[in-house]
């Protein structure tokens, strides 16, 4: 959940990323199940914002050490509650679970590893107006406040029909910050 960083900065190596990225494995304390709550998420494509009130989330992440970043975790169940663009409202339908959860590197942000959430499956639905959006996000989870932060990633509008606010191949930009239970902490080994 959590943009790629440049690992061998981070790590003082002379090796390429996607080289060093292979060789970190990971240590996830405790591991196991988490949920995640977000205030005021959105989604936003050119010509319109999705605002929610929240987002709930719940997952699993491995545990101890030697993990590999990618599929270090699972989200299982994604909901949204009072969704709405321009006042009007919308329904958010996540579905097929799960979704991969994995780290890329040690993150620029103190005390934070970067990653990305990929297999994201969502439609949303308002008075004439539905669309899928499906791809990955990107982002950073703080070790030292436990939160979740996505900023970024590919996400892509398909079977459009919302009077042009939405086409297919717009590309939406999902934000938000989860407060993640659990007490977890992911580091290199």
């Amino acid at each position: 959940m959590i943009a790629t960083a440049a690992l061998t900065a981070a790590l003082g190596m002379t090796v390429t990323q996607a080289s060093a990225t292979s060789l970190v494995t990971w240590t996830v304390t405790p591991g196991g199940a988490f949920t995640a709550v977000a205030t005021n998420p959105t989604l936003t494509v050119p010509a319109a914002t999705l605002d929610c009130a929240s987002s709930n989330a719940s997952g699993s992440l491995l545990s101890g050490s030697g993990n590999p970043g990618t599929g270090i975790g699972t989200i299982t169940s994604l909901t949204f509650e009072d969704c709405s663009v321009i006042g009007i409202p919308f329904d958010v339908t996540s579905r097929n679970f799960p979704w991969g959860l994995n780290v890329s590197g040690v993150s620029a942000v103190p005390n934070a590893v970067d990653g990305s959430i990929t297999g994201v499956d969502a439609s949303i639905s308002g008075s004439g107006c539905t669309a899928d959006f499906a791809g990955s996000v990107t982002g950073h989870y703080k070790n030292d406040t436990k939160q979740l932060v996505i900023n970024g990633g590919s996400l892509v509008a398909s079977n459009a029909d919302c009077l042009g606010l939405i086409n297919d191949g717009d590309e939406a930009l999902y934000e938000a910050v989860y407060a993640v239970s659990g007490n977890h902490t992911i580091a290199p080994d």
